[in-house]
């Protein structure tokens, strides 16, 4: 280069090199390149060959550079001079040729990124309202239905006070059998949960029967009165049909009838034993295929069913109505809902069930119980296992007397375990199945984390674990997955910073738990039979809840959640100990006080529980339930 300098080599060689290719390693090898390029020093050669290789690995996207971190520096292996740029002059600083571009770089990518957000986010508010307009015109043209429907309904009912001739249904009539809710769906027979009128509209002499259902103490009674002449026939109709009512027209034209059974049935949750309300079987338009609730086909394994009352306010309904709110049995109170048949109890005809009372056995530890007709008593509490655990034999021969004619023994814990009130039963066949080592319930389970809550307070590390209602993850009768995972945000939401959270999950037949920390967004997955991780619907629901606790918190979070399998769990030898795997799991975990539970069971090993470690859990659940 002589005494030329960086300038006026650069100017030289812009007329035969495009500028882009002009960066300072070239400009640094073309310096000490003689007229026929060639190097003087041997070193000098061996770095411009290490440069060319160097700008290959980078244009084929091996090699990374940033700032002063180029190929020339990685070239030569010396740090920049902070005082000048090799390859560039004397007169150009650090400071401006490497940092400068990269910040002016930066600035305009933030720019950029906010203009797509600003875009998006408008983009979303059009189409919201879009939505909402449709929404609108689409509630006002079922409104407008419904209103036309019930003046040509009402008119036939005074019509045939009157005496006249009842007007055929014509076939373009809307199936509704209730008024549109402002809540509701508009289809099936969804109506307010409030006290209901059932009026029948009886042939003969122009006479009425009214009557009432009159909801009050958990007991239903039908109160029939008097039969009143129709001398003022619309006088009379405006005074029986109150806000909302089911009408039954007995015509023998008409094959659409709306048949109520009179028998009461118990509804239950995941098992027959587990019955949380009980109603009646509504029957509409049953020679019709493809029905429909609440705009929703129901479905060949399910029926409508009319929830009267209830004995677990807060359990979540098979099927919840998201549109009108009713999610637990208490909002279903006194509207039509879709419930599996399987899991629908109609007792016997000669024995109609009872209602619902309350009876408490005085003892020692007196035992809350609740009568439910529905509940048999044929478990045999008497020939018991030998090496039983003495608390367990100790139920048992409590239950044997005490729990008969299907009582139960129920307690209420407060929002304190699991977030919100839990109403939890123990059945007398829970207690044989414990005896038995048969599978749980998650009545059982629920008892079992309210024992480890104490644990937990008397280790004071309350602010370290939290619980989740197995009621909210489950398969059977929790809701659909995005209720789920809506319900374990809620519980997240009202934890600790940094607070885990243990989530038993029965997937139909089988118990695992998992371990979620919402603000790592981690997750340790354990499955007594030590399968893979799971990548199902229970995968989703935890991602979706984690994902839904960031957006309440207002952050953004991760795209993918960390789920991390626990091979080392000790694994279940049979097919049915998988909630006594889970609760030793649960024990272990909260024992801890450091919770390394993850460092103790992360890899494979051969770790096993023997018998004698079940019976430490069986013995602490008995000695709790005893206690309620």
């Amino acid at each position: 280069m002589a005494r030329k300098g960086y300038a006026n080599l650069e100017a030289e060689l812009s007329e035969s090199i495009p500028s882009q290719k002009l960066d300072r390693a070239t400009m640094w090898v073309k310096a000490r390149q003689d007229k026929n390029g060639c190097f003087k020093e041997p070193e000098v050669e061996e770095t411009a060959e290490r440069i060319e290789r160097l700008k290959k690995k980078e244009s084929d996207g091996e090699l990374t550079t940033d700032g002063s971190d180029d190929v020339l520096t990685l070239a030569l292996g010396k740090p920049e001079h902070p005082g000048r740029v090799r390859g560039v002059g004397g007169f150009t600083k650090p400071a401006s040729y490497f940092n400068l571009p990269k910040s002016r770089k930066k600035s305009v990518e933030e720019t950029l990124r906010k203009s797509v957000k600003l875009i998006l986010e408008e983009e979303k508010e059009s189409i919201v309202a879009k939505e909402r307009v449709a929404w609108e015109q689409e509630r006002d043209r079922q409104v407008a239905e419904e209103r036309a429907y019930w003046t040509a309904k009402i008119g036939r009912l005074e019509a045939k006070i009157d005496g006249k001739e009842v007007p055929l249904e014509s076939p373009e009539s809307p199936k509704q059998l209730t008024p549109l809710h402002e809540h509701g769906s508009g289809q099936g027979s969804c109506s307010r949960p409030a006290e209901k009128i059932l009026i029948d509209i009886v042939e003969g002499d122009g006479k009425t029967v009214k009557k009432k259902l009159v909801l009050a103490e958990e007991k239903i009674f039908v109160q029939e009165d008097q039969q009143v002449a129709t001398d003022q026939p619309m006088q009379k109709l405006t005074s029986i049909i109150e806000e909302e009512v089911r009408v039954h027209i007995s015509s023998k034209n008409s094959d659409n009838e709306l048949q109520v059974d009179g028998n009461d049935c118990g509804l239950a949750i995941d098992r027959v034993e587990n019955i949380v309300a009980y109603g009646t079987v509504i029957q509409v338009n049953v020679e019709e295929g493809n029905q429909k609730i609440h705009g929703v086909p129901l479905g060949e394994d399910n029926v409508r069913v009319s929830v009267i009352g209830t004995i677990v306010h807060d359990a979540l309904l098979p099927f919840p109505v998201k549109d009108a709110d009713i999610v637990t049995v208490g909002d279903a109170i006194g509207t039509c809902v879709a419930w599996p048949r399987k899991l629908v109890v109609i007792p016997a005809p000669e024995a109609p069930p009872k209602p619902i009372e309350q009876k408490i056995t005085k003892r020692a530890n007196p035992k809350k119980r609740i009568r439910d007709s529905f509940d048999d008593d044929n478990e045999d509490l008497e020939n018991l296992p030998t090496n039983l655990p003495l608390p367990v034999k100790d139920l048992c021969m409590w239950a044997k007397t005490e729990l008969m004619d299907g009582a139960t023994i129920h307690t209420t814990f407060g929002g304190e375990i699991f977030g919100h009130s839990r109403k939890a039963v123990i059945f007398r066949r829970d207690i044989y199945n414990m005896a038995n080592m048969l599978e749980v319930s998650g009545g059982v389970i629920v008892f079992y984390m309210s024992y480890i809550y104490g644990v937990l307070k008397k280790s004071k590390m309350l602010d370290m674990v939290g619980f989740m209602d197995p009621a909210h993850t489950g398969i059977i009768g929790c809701g659909n997955p995005t209720e789920r995972a809506r319900s374990m945000s809620n519980r997240y939401m009202l934890g600790k910073p940094g607070q885990i959270f243990l989530v038993p999950y029965n997937s139909g037949a089988h118990w695992m738990l998992s371990v979620v920390n919402p603000d790592e967004e981690a997750v340790h997955f354990m499955d007594p039979l030590k399968r893979r991780l799971c990548a199902g619907e229970w995968k989703s629901i935890v991602d979706n809840s984690i994902k839904i606790f960031n957006a309440q918190k207002g952050r953004k979070g991760r795209k993918i959640i960390q789920w991390k399998n626990l091979a080392g769990i000790p694994e279940q030898t049979d097919s049915k100990t998988c909630g006594y795997f889970v609760m030793r799991y649960m024990k272990e975990i909260v024992e801890d006080k450091n919770l390394e539970f993850a460092t103790k069971w992360e890899r494979k090993s051969n770790l096993a529980y023997t018998q004698k470690d079940i019976d430490v859990v069986r013995a602490e659940w008995a000695n709790h339930v005893m206690k309620f």
